[in-house]
């Protein structure tokens, strides 16, 4: 009655897509390991963010052509690969030349971006203060608009109740923690 063919076909693809699912969680777990990476290297200041950035380039087109289609770009490896990968791209970007890239820019989702962004903050939020702690207040002050221009675009978005949201909350928490260090450096005369 079934056909013996069909299943045969069936089984075939059920096995390429748990063999592909494999290599992109590999794939995915390295770019998280390269953003993370990348990011430290920025908050050291060690002069190796050049090559750091370039692998992390590499291994998100490598992302890409694992995930060759719809339904293994929506296996949950990939969106966090993407997402670290927005978070690395952009800090980079942000300290180097002042700017965020776009979601385009960067091939990300929407979800992936804003959660990426999300992020983000984090990291600007540690930079904001070690910037402040070594008397650098104009940089602080930068980048302390960063976080507050990202509050600002997040929060004009209808996130509904998904993951983007419950990550978004965390901007509004970095963008206080860096308005406290900034108000009690201005109270001491400091900016």
């Amino acid at each position: 009655m079934l056909d013996s063919d069909d299943v045969a076909k069936i089984r075939r693809e059920i096995r390429d897509f748990e063999n592909s699912k494999i290599k992109l969680n590999d794939v995915s777990r390295r770019l998280v390991r390269a953003s993370k990476l990348l990011i430290y290297s920025l908050h050291r200041g060690d002069g190796k963010h050049a090559k750091l950035l370039k692998d992390l380039k590499g291994l998100r087109g490598e992302l890409d052509k694992v995930a060759k289609t719809p339904k293994l770009r929506h296996v949950g490896a990939y969106g966090i690969g993407v997402q670290e990968y927005v978070e690395a791209a952009a800090y980079e970007s942000v300290l180097s030349r002042g700017k965020i890239p776009t979601h385009v820019q960067l091939k990300a989702e929407a979800d992936q971006y804003v959660m990426g962004l999300s992020d983000l903050t984090g990291e600007l939020m540690r930079k904001t203060i070690d910037l402040m702690i070594r008397g650098d207040y104009k940089k602080a002050l930068t980048l302390r608009e960063a976080i507050s221009d990202i509050c600002e675009a997040v929060l004009s978005l209808d996130l509904g109740g998904g993951e983007a949201r419950k990550k978004s909350d965390q901007i509004k928490y970095n963008l206080n923690r860096v308005e406290d260090a900034i108000f009690e450096a201005k109270i001491k005369d400091k900016i």
